[in-house]
């Protein structure tokens, strides 16, 4: 754990803008990127038949899929493995400009090329993934302090407004997934809404927990990954790897995990496991204290010492 927390020290002092808040209810969201200055570096070409190694031993690698499929950002614990059944398709609504449409082009390419899965873009309202874009008030009028958020069960924002308190929109409550939203801020920079897209189509199709433990990762709240890595690929072709289906249980996962990894990342069969932090809700919140809005700069270092000391 401290090997991988001595560089998240200086940024938990560093980051003062970085907002990021827990809500009261079931959600998966992306915190707002700090203020000032942005720019939109180009999306690296897509090597096929590299992407789904990575150069960590199996072994932590499927700590860290237990840890990202089985629990919520707030600590919720989930029950059962979730995912979609055959073809997925995906639509963009709202005010979506020429570049945004683009980047969601090439994120489906790589989502089908790197991690095997068969995602497609649709202008069919019944399409199993919608990507609403909405102004950022809109969105932070339900979900203070988000940049963006995905939701199960419903197709618009004005419809996950009125079931956002209900079993409907609960990821505890899921048995397999059908229908997403996903709500992109249309008001926000280029580069932030691709960050978003990226964020929050990979939980709306495989794990939905943060881990601010992973440093090569986009499923990691502290935002220093903006679009998918190697590792997030892997951990989708995982989640939709054949030997797992919907309604299995921790247990049964964990029984299988190992033989999925050492068949997608061979090279991880042959690497030492290293130490992997743990991820307490205790630890989660004293950091998010130190990155919030809102927070008082003694208070900063007060959780940043916490975050430390657990």
């Amino acid at each position: 754990m401290r090997r991988l927390l001595l560089p998240i020290v200086p940024i938990l002092f560093a980051l003062a803008g970085c907002n990021s808040s827990m809500t009261p209810f079931e959600v998966a969201t992306r915190a707002n990127a700090p203020a000032g200055p942005t720019t939109v570096p180009e999306i690296a070409p897509v090597i096929i038949g590299t992407a789904n190694s990575v150069s960590r031993s199996n072994a932590s690698l499927a700590q860290d899929f237990m840890n990202l499929s089985f629990a919520l950002e707030s600590g919720t614990q989930l029950s059962t493995l979730t995912r979609f059944e055959g073809p997925i398709t995906s639509r963009l609504t709202g005010n979506a400009t020429t570049t945004t449409r683009s980047d969601l082009q090439a994120l489906l390419s790589r989502l089908r090329n790197e991690a095997g899965i068969p995602i497609t873009a649709v202008t069919d309202p019944n399409a199993n993934i919608t990507m609403e874009m909405v102004s950022r008030a809109q969105i932070q009028k339900l979900i203070p302090n988000a940049a963006c958020f995905v939701a199960p069960n419903v197709r618009s924002l004005r419809d996950y407004a009125k079931q956002r308190r209900s079993s409907t929109t609960s990821w505890s409550g899921l048995t397999e997934r059908r229908v997403m939203s996903i709500f992109l801020p249309s008001d926000s920079s280029p580069q932030e809404i691709r960050d978003c897209m990226h964020e929050e189509l990979a939980q709306a199709l495989g794990p939905v927990n943060d881990l601010y433990s992973l440093n090569n990762s986009v499923f990691n709240d502290d935002n220093m990954h903006a679009t998918l890595t190697s590792f997030d690929m892997l951990m989708l072709r995982v989640h939709y790897a054949p030997e797992f289906k919907n309604g299995m249980t921790r247990n049964d996962v964990a029984m299988r995990i190992h033989t999925v990894l050492a068949r997608l990342n061979p090279t991880g069969s042959r690497i030492n496991s290293e130490a992997t932090a743990s991820n307490s809700v205790r630890w989660n919140s004293a950091v998010q204290t130190a990155l919030g809005a809102g927070v008082s700069a003694s208070n900063r270092v007060r959780a940043a010492e916490q975050a430390i000391a657990i």
